[in-house]
């Protein structure tokens, strides 16, 4: 086909034209590699220079760090940092045995685990500003003064508490909104549920115990009516009656569905072992019964906390 358009001159022309573009990009792709590989050392030079430049004598070995640097040369994804020599494996001589002993015993009965599977993952010096060591309970009288003490993280897994101690923890306290305590539920039996609602109520909260004891009943009608009387009281002199919309009510019951509360039903977070003067919770809806107690609110599931929270913001906004 080539001979009917083109003379052999030409032919031959055509051919170099040809080949010359193959050469061009075979040379293209090579160069693409050559500079690829050369960034890909550049930026390994650079990164163990940077590391070697911030690696001094008195805190890392440098056989280990001959050793290290290395293996930076795979790219595998992997971050490699040096450990802090202020972490509680290197210092846990500086907080008292006193203190440790305190609290591994009081974190011991709490998480009901033996004191060889708790670890303390930090703590810091820590001058309180009351006798209570700033952890005050409801109605409690607390003495001004500065008190020299410690902040104490211990745990196992994923569940930690928080206690604030004195200088030897003769005295400590626990910070339930810093700790976090999964908490198992157990099945409410049929005997201890409280009656079902009736037709026109939409909620009912009773709540019992604490320091006084008494117990209390508040209920939401669909009206937007908000009751709330004390059990046992003979003449009722205790009862108020409030109001919310009908709009509130019902941007309550799809809170209660988007936060599936009915996924808890009959479920019963208990206080934890040990545990005195809390008050004990039951809320009821038209598909079920929850309870759980005001030291245990914090470490509720995040839809059972937010349930809760919807609730209490709805009695707050009541008139």
């Amino acid at each position: 086909m080539l001979k009917n358009y083109f003379n052999p001159n030409q032919t031959r022309v055509f051919t170099i034209w040809i080949l010359t573009g193959i050469l061009s990009v075979a040379s293209g792709l090579t160069f693409i590699k050559g500079a690829t590989g050369a960034t890909a050392k550049l930026s390994l030079q650079t990164s163990n220079e940077v590391i070697k430049e911030n690696i001094k004598p008195n805190h890392l070995a440098r056989p280990v760090a001959n050793a290290i640097l290395p293996d930076l040369g795979y790219n595998k994804g992997r971050s490699l940092r040096l450990a802090s020599a202020n972490t509680p494996s290197n210092n846990l001589h500086k907080l008292p045995a006193s203190v440790k002993n305190a609290v591994f015993q009081a974190a011991s009965k709490r998480l009901q685990q033996p004191i060889s599977q708790l670890r303390i993952i930090e703590f810091q010096q820590q001058t309180w500003r009351n006798g209570c060591l700033e952890l005050a309970n409801a109605d409690e009288f607390c003495t001004e003064a500065l008190v020299p003490g410690w902040r104490v993280l211990v745990g196992i897994g994923e569940q930690t508490l928080v206690y604030h101690t004195n200088q030897t923890g003769s005295v400590l306290r626990l910070n339930q909104k810093a700790s976090s305590i999964s908490l198992a539920p157990v099945r409410i039996s049929v005997s201890d549920l409280p009656p079902p609602l009736a037709g026109y109520v939409v909620f009912r909260q009773i709540s019992s115990g604490g320091f006084i004891g008494t117990t209390y009943e508040t209920v939401l009608l669909k009206d937007g009516q908000l009751i709330r009387v004390r059990i046992g009281d003979a003449n009722d002199s205790e009862r108020s009656v409030r109001r919310v919309s009908v709009q509130q009510v019902q941007q309550f019951v799809r809170s209660l569905e988007r936060f599936q509360f009915s996924k808890f039903q009959n479920l019963s977070y208990p206080a934890p072992s040990g545990a005195a003067d809390y008050i004990t919770y039951t809320l009821t809806s038209q598909k079920g019964t929850v309870q759980y107690n005001d030291i245990s609110r914090n470490n509720l599931p995040n839809n059972l906390q937010a349930a809760v929270k919807t609730w209490n913001d709805l009695i707050a906004s009541a008139q």
